[in-house]
């Protein structure tokens, strides 16, 4: 009796409203010159055009293309389904809407072969029109993760608060340490920096490898295709709470570390923080009920940073006519229905300030070690 031959490599698709899309990103896999590949398409409660495209390909050929749903909507719960489900050494994420170059999955296995300590690699990616018909951004890098620039270059400990922050189109990694350090967090839901967090996890126990050539088609998505993807499915509440639990799990790195004894990371995280809280007033400018949170906002920002002129130019922006702030942020559409319940004045003076109130998480998901996680999944563990 033989052995089961597994696939070197598991492309890992979470699937949710893509439509025809997501025909051309399986495409693109079905197109790679690197033949040793399983595809796992997660159907994250998707649309029936989407799901469509699902059953198609996966009745078309079942020898290399699994369909599984994950009902637990979000892109950590898609992608750690995704990764339970895999069999290969390696895992190529992509997403529903973005398109491999046919040399993608080779050149990088051949990089992680090549370097056999990385735990990570990431190509550069072409920004192209959401019809993929123009090319916006050609051969763009991904970008570290930039806050603490100023420390990370100076202090050894700090060193690991530089890390890449490629897009997950663009990533192939060990399947065995995205196990060892629980895959994505499920915390980060329905989406947004999952992934950060993910790499900066990941990047405690290993180096990346960038290599220099073009492996994905990056799909820019239009106004109205986002808001196809989104409706009724991210809040800003959630979004901001996100951030929120990201900034906290980045501070108990910082307090495990004894790095806040350290001038330079206290600026920096000083920096960070005005300039999240910066941000996040944009979306109460336009807003008459909303103002006085971007205010408080502000004035925040500008304690953490009074150097920070951009800070006191929104701040005295504030006090424009509603209709004038309401051309210059456009803040409506973020909250068409009113602003939550849950958005309070408590809760506008309790962000990014280590204190974390969230009805998602509890207490112990939080402390101790950043790189430790628990998955509800028993299969990334």
């Amino acid at each position: 009796m033989t052995a089961e031959k597994f696939p070197s490599i598991s492309v890992v698709i979470p699937c949710f409203r893509a439509g025809r899309f997501l025909a051309d990103a399986i495409q693109s896999v079905l197109s790679q010159t690197e033949k040793d590949w399983e595809l796992i398409l997660v159907d994250n409660n998707a649309s029936e055009d989407t799901r469509e495209i699902i059953e198609k390909y996966a009745t078309k050929y079942p020898e290399k293309i699994k369909a599984v749903h994950e009902k637990r909507q979000g892109n950590s719960f898609a992608r750690n389904r995704g990764l339970a489900e895999s069999r290969g050494a390696y895992i190529a994420l992509l997403d529903d809407d973005d398109l491999m170059y046919p040399e993608r999955l080779s050149l990088q296995k051949e990089a992680l072969e090549r370097h056999t300590e990385a735990v990570l690699c990431f190509g550069r990616i072409d920004r192209v029109s959401f019809d993929n018909t123009t090319i916006f951004e050609a051969d763009a890098r991904a970008t570290p993760f930039s806050f603490f620039m100023r420390s990370s270059g100076l202090d050894p400990l700090a060193a690991n608060l530089r890390f890449w922050d490629p897009l997950p189109s663009s990533v192939m990694l060990r399947r065995k340490v995205a196990r060892m350090i629980g895959g994505f967090d499920e915390h980060f839901n329905p989406c947004f920096l999952e992934e950060t967090d993910f790499y900066f996890r990941i990047f405690q126990i290993g180096f990346s490898v960038e290599i220099p050539q073009t492996v994905i088609r990056f799909r820019m998505s239009s106004p109205e295709f986002l808001r196809k993807k989104r409706i009724d499915i991210v809040s800003r509440y959630r979004l901001l709470l996100n951030q929120d639990y990201f900034f906290l799990k980045i501070k108990n790195f910082l307090q495990e570390k004894r790095l806040l004894d350290n001038a330079l990371v206290r600026q920096d995280l000083s920096r960070w923080k005005a300039r999240w809280l910066r941000e996040a007033s944009f979306d109460f400018m336009g807003i008459s009920e909303g103002l006085k949170f971007a205010r408080i906002l502000l004035k925040r920002s500008i304690k953490e940073n009074p150097l920070d002129l951009k800070s006191w130019k929104h701040y005295l922006r504030s006090y424009l006519p509603l209709k004038t702030r309401q051309r210059r942020y456009r803040s409506l559409h973020v909250y068409e229905e009113g602003i939550p319940n849950e958005i309070t004045e408590d809760f506008i003076n309790s962000l990014f300030s280590g204190d974390h109130h969230c009805p998602f998480c509890h207490k112990d998901q939080i402390s101790g070690s950043i790189v430790a996680h628990s998955s509800a999944d028993p299969g990334i563990n």
